[in-house]
């Protein structure tokens, strides 16, 4: 193999996966760090949130183009009736979780409600700030969604595919992207290593459904309706961020090995719990709906595939 080889793999056409992972990365990095200037010139941490989602799409739009010759509804984003079938179920899954979570946390007496979140006072009108929530909870759970399991995700199993032992390289995929998740939480406040490791597993609860149906409507899904559900209806903490002007409010007191305490519940083992019960409820569903419980051929289809 000469030195053009170890970059550009002439039978599909394209650069090899390990350099479009690298230069996609650099590509977000050139729309991000404007976006996110203006936005923190114009407004705070939410305007902040939504300019990077607007980047990283558009970082896994360009290099889709460029260097996967895709489309970006390649990366799971062939957004018809089923694919929000699949969204609606990964929401109701997610949701029904949290609410066991909380519901457990209240029955122990970790948690003691306090009021609703239209009685706090604020300045602002609570129904505009609770707007903005869900808005910039449903840009996390798009965009985070499409960067680490669209993208890398999907570029690491066809890296990985030799000999066309998909499911090894899927296997390969999942573990790479969870850990990857995990880590880049280390960085919000309050975290700790045992909520690393919720978040690694849940990296995984979040790649089973792409790697299976080929989509990321159930991915998605299921990570808007943690994040919303847990920070916006229950005002738990979601992982380390806190938000005051939740439907319902709660007084935290319970212990931090099981709450998770200021991290919120992903830093505790209640959140274990409840990461491990969603993944096997979304097998559980998965496998209900007929999906054979392997890696789609989706993932690892070459553009030439699809379009000749």
């Amino acid at each position: 193999m000469n030195a053009i080889d170890t970059i550009f793999n002439s039978l599909d056409g394209r650069v090899r996966a390990g350099w479009r992972l690298l230069l996609q990365i650099v590509l977000s990095f050139i729309f991000l760090i404007p976006l996110q200037l203006l936005a923190g010139a114009i407004g705070g941490t939410q305007l902040q949130i939504i300019a990077g989602g607007i980047a990283i799409t558009m970082g896994v739009w360009v290099a889709g183009l460029i260097l996967d010759k895709r489309p970006i509804r390649d990366f799971g984003l062939n957004m018809n009736a089923q694919w929000w079938r699949e969204f609606g179920i990964g929401f109701a899954l997610a949701a029904v979780v949290m609410t066991l979570i909380a519901g457990i946390q209240l029955a122990a007496g970790w948690i003691e409600f306090s009021g609703f979140g239209w009685e706090r006072a604020s300045s602002r009108n609570f129904l505009v700030v609770l707007g903005a929530y869900i808005l910039t909870m449903a840009v996390v759970g798009f965009y985070e969604e499409l960067w680490t399991r669209g993208y890398q995700l999907k570029n690491l199993t066809e890296g990985f595919c030799y000999g066309g032992k998909r499911n090894r390289a899927g296997i390969i995929a999942i573990a790479l992207t969870s850990i990857l998740f995990g880590v880049l939480h280390l960085g919000n406040p309050n975290a700790s290593m045992m909520g690393m490791i919720v978040i690694m597993l849940a990296g995984v609860a979040l790649a089973i459904p792409y790697v299976v149906t080929g989509q990321l409507g159930m991915s998605v899904g299921l990570h808007f309706a943690w994040n919303v559900v847990q920070g916006g209806f229950y005002g738990l903490p979601v992982s380390g961020i806190p938000f005051r002007q939740s439907v319902l409010q709660f007084d935290m007191m319970g212990p931090e090995l099981w709450t998770g305490g200021r991290f919120g519940p992903e830093g505790g083992l209640l959140g274990l719990f409840g990461v491990l019960l969603m993944l096997a409820m979304t097998v559980a569903v998965l496998y209900r709906k007929g999906y054979s419980m392997s890696v789609s051929p989706e993932i690892t289809r070459p553009p030439s595939d699809r379009y000749t």
